[in-house]
């Protein structure tokens, strides 16, 4: 029996998605894109349209899915311990002594509520959010419940992100919300476990339009290091991060239900999924309708999982690369 199999439970209370309204199209997006884009290989990433949001700041879509997971929950703002940010993208500033997290909890009123928020794990970020938020209500005895919430939008023209021979991913806008509570919940959190390669730390970087590069607008854009991004060894370092997770609670591969990972692309999922030995009990990804959400993807495949009812006792196993700078595993029990 491990340490953290006789620690107090703590679950996932709540999950909520936000998606806006518009929807463009594959070809809409390649038409709009300010560099080239293989139009062949893109259309083979599996994309079809992505969720485009037209509001003034991706805040609003987090206020919106917080309000969501909030009722879903039956708790009101004042309910909340803290507030962590585990979005990717900058939001309304991109200044130092500015948080999303910040503006969040003045939105929903969570006087009670500390705050935070990190954006450097990539799709693993929902990793790091849960390890916190589940240390942080074990070792206190006053916090109870620890909204985490990532929103986020893309930058105009600049949805593709091209790898080292073609396209890797298409970004679409979204926002996610967790709550994060004392006691089992609707799912146990039995662990996570997480790994990061400094030396892939700028593997997907911003150049411009920030501290370095305040005028160079032109730099502002979501780029990915192809070179770097090739010599990772993405799925086997994944692999062996969950293969550890696993030993720690006395489990193997052929005891996890369901498998959740990013959609980062239809075939990234699937090499995923094979590494893992997941099968069919990999979760089908909703790349086709909505594109790579960073760290939210996973909240919406387990929100897609939840709609199965999976039955008492099953396994579930959220695993991502983070492009290979933050590999991230986290276990769940329903």
């Amino acid at each position: 029996m491990t340490r953290e199999s006789v620690t107090e439970p703590v679950g996932l209370l709540a999950a909520a998605h936000y998606l806006p309204e518009r929807t463009s199209p594959l070809d809409e997006i390649i038409a709009r894109e300010t560099g080239p884009v293989d139009v062949t290989a893109a259309a083979r990433l599996g994309v079809d349209s992505v969720h485009v949001f037209e509001g003034e700041s991706p805040t609003d879509m987090a206020v919106a899915v917080s309000r969501k997971v909030l009722e879903t929950a039956g708790l009101t703002p004042l309910d909340l311990d803290a507030i962590i940010d585990f979005s990717m993208m900058p939001q309304r500033y991109v200044e130092p002594a500015w948080s999303m997290s910040n503006e969040l909890q003045a939105e929903l009123g969570a006087k009670r509520a500390f705050t935070l928020g990190y954006s450097g794990g990539h799709s693993s970020n929902l990793h790091a959010a849960i390890k916190f938020a589940r240390a942080l209500i074990l070792a206190n005895d006053d916090v109870h419940r620890v909204l985490l919430v990532a929103s986020d939008q893309a930058i105009a023209g600049n949805r593709v992100i091209a790898g080292q021979d073609a396209p890797l991913t298409v970004l679409g806008d979204g926002a996610s919300a967790v709550i994060v509570a004392r006691g089992a919940g609707r799912a146990r959190i039995l662990g996570t476990a997480m790994r990061s390669n400094g030396a892939l730390h700028d593997v997907l970087n911003i150049p411009g339009g920030g501290m370095k590069h305040p005028t160079r607008l032109d730099l502002y854009r979501l780029t990915l290091d192809a070179a770097k991004h090739a010599r990772a060894d993405r799925t086997n370092e994944l692999k062996g991060l969950v293969d550890k997770l696993l030993a720690r609670h006395g489990l193997s591969g052929g005891d996890i239900g369901r498998t959740i990972t990013a959609n980062i692309s239809a075939s990234d999922a699937q090499a995923v999924g094979d590494s893992l030995g997941a099968g069919e009990r990999l979760v089908p990804a909703g790349f086709a309708s909505r594109g790579h959400l960073h760290a939210s993807d996973l909240v919406l495949n387990l929100l897609e999982l939840e709609e199965e009812a999976p039955p008492a006792g099953t396994h579930v196993l959220l695993a991502t690369h983070g492009h290979g700078f933050l590999y991230g595993a986290t276990l769940l029990q329903y």
